[in-house]
């Protein structure tokens, strides 16, 4: 238990943070748009759930998909920690990754080549101006027959975790697929509590491959998402035969995913750019 002086002095710092002003840069990797902060000095704590709802609501607050912390690391050039526009701490974002990547080429943090952790595992990443290039984690737990597919509008595809959970559907007319719906049907499927899962739409129409998807956490469709469209990758490669690299077209721009042969991992290209930069209080949030 605090004793009184703990207690003032506990108070006196959390009213210092309270009014403290926190900058912040939005950044957009693909259309998959996030607050980044910079918190190797430790500005927030990373259970501020409500805060960071709050902060992505793109009616009332800034608006993202979510908030990347950049935090220091004792082994990599820094530690990225993700949070997803519900509020909740996700265990990877390859956008986010790569947005990550590009701020901390531009600000110092680290060079063109970098190494970081999310959530334990070690990820590398080389930045070539605007366009990055992201080297996964191997997929896990991966099941192409989950047997949670109640449509005959799909063809299943498969199940795999990288980083996150993904269910991948194959779909002839992904234009007129009413991603939100369906999205979080399956989502919520019980074939797949208590994790959940993301869900990504894939179509291969005229030699292109075009994905939407409905993401976990953000509970809506969001202009591309990285470590969907690598899992769409893997998934098309095993079931479908297509080979790498990959070329997709999704809402928010092309992405590229391609396999490692020296380390049997796969890698997720695409470009970040810089929306604004910017500063907000606690208190306008609470």
């Amino acid at each position: 238990m605090l004793n009184l002086s703990n207690q003032i002095t506990y108070k006196r710092v959390f009213a210092e943070l309270f009014l403290t002003k926190i900058g912040f840069t939005k950044l957009s990797a693909t259309g998959n748009d996030f607050i980044l902060i910079d918190n190797r000095q430790k500005i927030m704590f990373g259970n501020e759930y409500d805060l960071i709802r709050k902060i992505c609501s793109r009616r009332t607050g800034i608006g993202a998909d979510g908030v990347l912390l950049i935090e220091e690391s004792v082994e990599n050039d820094f530690k990225m920690r993700y949070y997803n526009a519900d509020g909740f701490e996700a265990e990877m974002c390859g956008n986010g990754a790569r947005a990550c990547a590009y701020y901390s080429d531009k600000n110092g943090i680290a060079r063109s080549q970098m190494t970081f952790e999310v959530s334990g595992a070690h990820y590398s990443a080389h930045v070539d101006g605007a366009f990055i290039s992201l080297l996964m984690q191997k997929p896990e737990n991966l099941n192409l027959h989950p047997a949670a597919l109640e449509s005959t509008d799909f063809q299943e595809g498969g199940y795999l975790v990288l980083g996150v959970p993904h269910y991948v559907l194959f779909a002839d007319r992904i234009q007129e697929i009413d991603v939100e719906k369906v999205g979080s049907y399956y989502c919520e499927h019980p074939e797949f509590k208590p994790r959940k899962t993301n869900v990504n739409f894939v179509s291969q129409q005229n030699g292109k491959i075009q994905i939407r998807t409905f993401e976990r956490g953000v509970n809506e469709e969001t202009l591309s998402c990285g470590t969907g469209t690598v899992s769409s990758a893997i998934i098309l490669n095993m079931v479908r035969k297509k080979t790498y690299p990959m070329d997709f077209e999704t809402a928010g721009g092309p992405l590229r995913v391609d396999f490692d042969v020296t380390s049997g991992r796969y890698l997720l290209q695409g470009t970040v750019t810089e929306v604004y930069t910017g500063s907000f209080q606690m208190e306008n949030f609470s």
